[in-house]
């Protein structure tokens, strides 16, 4: 029976043939002098075709190992790099599941084990050395193969595996961080969003997984949101990469931007309290790699949404498809921009840096006590400062005779100040009940739509006359088809957003109600 252990590890990933190539570089040579060792790993995991052990942060898998059988039960912790491992070697008799001897993981395999079935499988050829490093043992393993998701009873999907894995056995998790950016100066790597399982079960799926914090913890304090901020930041956009690199997909990019956003938010709302200047500077980061996309995403709508939806006007004129034409081109350019990004070494060492704060958490020496509170008694404040923000900005446009009416476009700082309250509120959701909530955020929802079609509007006109420039008449009067649509779309929605925003600013916060 085996004991349940910590394990923590960064895995990193890239392509097949560069990580290939890895093992027999000079880099790998200077690393292990004595060279490594070759090993063949084949692994089944199970659940049940509802995956309950998934949903429950649990992996359970059964893997050969030359002429070894081994049983490893894992459950996901709190920082994506530690997971908890109960590992048992497997005798040809002895019937699979065995228990591990941590009684409440028992009971629910138990539970589940008539209906296990296999949903995923691995076959790896590993490369792996022990390296030294600041005071450290740290095993650093190549990994190349396949997985394959198994889906009822049709063929598997398959995919490659190749990944570079550097697990801690013995000395600080610093250590491991310091050599992982060694690493990632050395060899074309980006962070991974997850196990081999992970990568199997997304085989073949349109969604992009998120990364969660063990399922069913109580964050303990308001810290704890923040460092979970911060760690499943990093996640979510290495997820997020291949998506935007490999496959060009526009939810690639606009779901990085949202992300980058809500790590701002987050660091905005703790600001007072965690007095670190490294998370401080993780957030201007944030800011700058936002820029960079905003661009690609601008194009995006453009094209998709403003354009698709003038071009099916009956009245629209021949010109736009020219229109349509340049305003590709100018979203090719800008993609071009946002892969480079998102390629980039420094956005992977962007990430590695948010992990590392979210696990190392070396910023809580310096805290304010007020981070050890509760959530549901730090979120009040918090959400108190964020509205008052968004009502200082409605005072301040009022007192200036700005209204949507009469200059609809001038909005925009109320817009962006109703953004930085919406992300607040997502922060704290989990503390109160969603009957409480509905109504405000609903609200809420329906103002930042309204607003939202203003600045379309706004940005639409900007970009129609960047891609009408010496496309000649036609065009630019397909240009100026599209911002008069898009010009009466706003002055609709501007119609409706003073009664909207003053009916809103009456409302009780969902935060301040008995």
């Amino acid at each position: 029976m085996g004991a349940g252990r910590t394990e923590f590890e960064l895995k990193f990933t890239g392509p097949p043939d560069r990580v290939a190539a890895l093992p027999s570089s000079r880099f790998f040579a200077a690393l292990a002098p004595n060279g490594g060792q070759w090993e063949r790993l084949s692994s089944t995991y199970l659940d049940t075709p509802e995956g309950a052990l998934a949903a429950a942060g649990i992996s359970l898998r059964r893997r050969d190992e030359g002429a070894i059988t081994l049983q490893a039960v894992k459950m996901r912790g709190d920082s994506p790099a530690a997971r908890t491992e109960y590992e048992t070697e497997l005798d040809n008799d002895v019937r699979f599941p065995v228990a591990t001897g941590n009684r409440k993981l028992d009971e629910m395999i138990a539970t589940v084990a008539g209906d296990l079935v296999v949903i995923a499988s691995t076959q790896v050829d590993r490369w792996f050395t022990v390296v030294s490093f600041r005071g450290a043992r740290i095993e650093l393993a190549v990994d190349l193969g396949r997985a394959e998701r198994r889906i009822g009873e049709g063929p598997p999907l398959s995919g490659p595996i190749a990944e570079v894995e550097l697990e801690l056995i013995e000395g600080s998790r610093e250590a491991v961080f310091d050599f992982a950016r060694l690493l990632l100066r050395n060899a074309p790597l980006r962070l991974a969003a997850g196990s081999k399982l992970d990568a199997a079960l997304a085989l073949g799926s349109s969604s992009i997984p998120k990364y969660r914090l063990r399922p069913g913890k109580e964050l303990a304090c308001a810290g704890d949101m923040l460092t979970g901020s911060l760690a499943g930041a990093a996640m979510r956009l290495a997820s997020l990469q291949s998506p935007t690199i490999d496959v060009r997909r526009p939810e690639g990019v606009h779901q990085i931007r949202v992300a980058l956003r809500r790590l701002r938010t987050s660091e905005r709302v703790f600001r007072r309290d965690h007095r670190s200047d490294d998370i401080k500077r993780l957030a201007e980061r944030a800011k700058s790699i936002g820029a960079a996309l905003a661009p690609a995403r601008d194009w995006d709508v453009f094209i998709e949404e403003t354009i698709a939806v003038v071009g099916a006007d009956q009245s629209a004129p021949p010109g736009l498809k020219h229109l349509k034409a340049a305003a590709e081109r100018k979203r090719a350019e800008a993609w071009a921009q946002a892969v480079e990004t998102v390629s980039s070494d420094a956005f992977t060492l962007f990430l590695l840096d948010l992990l590392e704060a979210g696990t190392l958490q070396h910023w809580r020496l310096r805290a304010g006590k007020a981070l050890d509170k509760p959530a549901s008694g730090y979120a009040p404040p918090a959400l108190d400062r964020a509205r008052g923000k968004a009502m200082k900005t409605a005072r301040a446009l009022r007192a200036g005779d700005i209204s949507a009416e009469n200059d609809p476009a001038a909005l925009h700082p109320l817009r962006i100040a109703l953004k930085k309250l919406r992300y607040p509120l997502q922060t704290f959701k989990s503390q109160y009940p969603g009957d409480a909530r509905k109504d405000y955020m609903k609200a809420l929802s329906t103002l930042q739509s309204m607003f939202g079609a203003v600045n379309d509007a706004v940005t639409a006109q900007a970009l129609a006359d960047q891609a009408s420039e010496g496309g000649g008449e036609e065009v630019m009067r397909a240009a100026g088809f599209v911002s008069g649509y898009k010009a009466a779309e706003a002055r609709h929605a501007a119609q409706e957003i003073d009664a909207a925003w003053a009916a809103f600013e009456k409302m009780t916060p969902f935060w301040k109600q008995d």
